[in-house]
């Protein structure tokens, strides 16, 4: 009982006490000064009238209308000054010369429940013209649009969950795109909740990338620990720096070791400006990479790489115009094709898209039909391929074929394609996917280097194989077509 009346004593901070009104959030205000008065018990003042005492009422009937009639009055008193207390100054000289306390909660309303009677417009327009950055969280951004449209629901206008959420999706930040494409696409509907959990994964997915990202350049560029010269000539001030007149005395640990191995004893070498030349063989300091001893050691790192435009295979020359042939993809919905001299027939597309498999979307060119020769003789005709030209692969939708009545074998690593019984063309496995055996037509500016490559150069290349299986390949597409002679 003791920690009760400590609790509940005047001394006591009281929790459902509201916050001071100064003249704004006068809502959030009066809801809890309703509250507060309740827990008082003084809040019906606000609502009932003063008793009124009847002429014709008898004595006994009157002494408990003025018993009535007094508790009323207190209990006004108590509740005028309840919430005279829980204005600030300025306002409570203003308010207290009202007479009780149900004209200054009218005189309150009045004023100040107007004036935010507005504001639901003011909200309407936050909400619509809301937009979220990327040097914010996306999650508590999020939350701040959950805000505004908890005010709007506040001052009557109700919103759908799902509105809520599609207007959340449509104001991700630019670099969020592609995820905004994905959470576009879904058929089946989500709740708020579930939307911001996926932001906040999402958003994790993200930082957690990045800091990979900059743990890999920190970690690389950590690799060079010294600020050597740079080797470069520098017109008539070019000299060889290591070259020093006074060479030392070979210690006697040295000299029954080879010639090529004797280590002189001199100093590190230096250049003009007294820092020391770095080796950019072993990245160590003090020596040229043409002395240096660790000729084995291997940087993978280096700039001087890029400078030094080799090509070692010639498939990778055509890998930067795609991949030759036709593949089938049993998960695509569409034909898709990046080459623009395949179509026979051709109508362009303005602004159109298509999304891929890893949620990235890529521009459609235009649409058309392509014919596929393949090398059993028969023609298989594509209606409506899309043109892609930032695709590396021809693409045939095998959902689209089946559609149409063709039969898809897949077994042994061959892939066989029948209409009705009838034989139609024949695939194979490679690079996890099949080809189709297509005549492949190499018309492409690109590929232009293997039209001067004859019989004998692929004869050599592949351990002189004879002339018809060569003639076979090239059919095939397996190697570039042959200039014939």
């Amino acid at each position: 009982m003791a920690l009760v009346d400590n609790i509940t004593g005047p001394n006591s901070f009281d929790l459902s006490r509201p916050f001071r009104f100064d003249g704004t959030n006068f809502k959030r205000w009066q809801t809890k000064m309703e509250f507060f008065l309740t827990v008082k018990k003084v809040a019906h003042v606000l609502k009932e009238d003063i008793p009124v005492v009847p002429e014709e009422a008898e004595k006994e009937e009157r002494e408990k209308l003025a018993m009535d009639i007094a508790l009323w009055n207190d209990n006004d008193y108590l509740c005028k000054h309840f919430i005279l207390g829980g204005l600030s100054d300025d306002l409570y000289d203003y308010y207290i010369p009202y007479k009780s306390a149900k004209l200054v909660w009218q005189a309150l309303k009045k004023k100040y429940d107007t004036e935010e009677a507005g504001t639901k417009k003011y909200a309407v327009s936050r909400y619509l013209k809301y937009q979220m950055t990327d040097d914010k969280s996306v999650e508590s951004q999020s939350h701040e649009i959950q805000k505004i449209a908890h005010e709007i629901i506040t001052e009557g206008m109700p919103l759908d969950e799902q509105f809520q959420v599609a207007v959340i999706i449509d104001k991700l930040p630019p670099s969020w795109k592609d995820f905004k494409n994905v959470l576009r696409h879904k058929t089946k509907e989500f709740s708020l909740e579930s939307l911001i959990t996926r932001l906040r994964i999402e958003e994790e997915a993200r930082k957690q990338d990045q800091n990979e990202e900059v743990l890999a350049l920190s970690s690389h560029s950590t690799r060079k620990k010294f600020s050597g010269a740079v080797l470069k000539p520098s017109g008539s001030n070019f000299k060889n720096q290591n070259r020093n007149g006074n060479k030392a005395k070979i210690t006697g640990r040295n000299k029954n070791w080879n010639s090529k191995k004797v280590q002189y004893a001199k100093p590190p070498a230096k250049n003009d400006s007294g820092n020391l030349f770095i080796c950019f063989k072993c990245g160590k300091p003090g020596h040229m990479a043409r002395k240096c001893r660790n000729q084995s050691v291997d940087h993978t790192p280096q700039a001087n790489m890029v400078e030094d435009p080799l090509v070692a295979v010639l498939t990778e020359v055509t890998m930067i115009g795609g991949s030759d042939g036709w593949w089938v993809d049993t998960g695509a919905s569409r034909h898709v094709c990046y080459d623009r001299a395949m179509f026979k027939t051709y109508t362009n597309a303005d602004n159109k898209k298509v999304l891929l498999g890893d949620s990235h979307t890529t521009t459609v060119a235009g649409t058309g039909d392509v014919e596929l020769r393949f090398t059993s003789g028969r023609t298989l005709i594509l209606k409506d391929v899309m043109h892609t030209p930032e695709m590396r692969k021809n693409l045939v939708s095998g959902f689209l074929l089946n559609k149409a009545g063709f039969t898809q074998t897949i077994g042994a690593d061959l892939y066989t394609l029948t209409k009705n019984g009838v034989f139609v063309g024949k695939g194979y496995a490679t690079d996890g996917m099949f080809k189709l055996n297509v005549e492949v037509s190499i018309n492409k500016i690109s590929d232009s280097i293997y039209m001067l490559c004859d019989f004998s150069i692929w004869h050599s290349r592949l351990c002189h194989i004879n002339k018809r299986a060569i003639t076979n390949l090239s059919n095939l597409g397996l190697i570039p077509k042959l200039s014939k002679k």
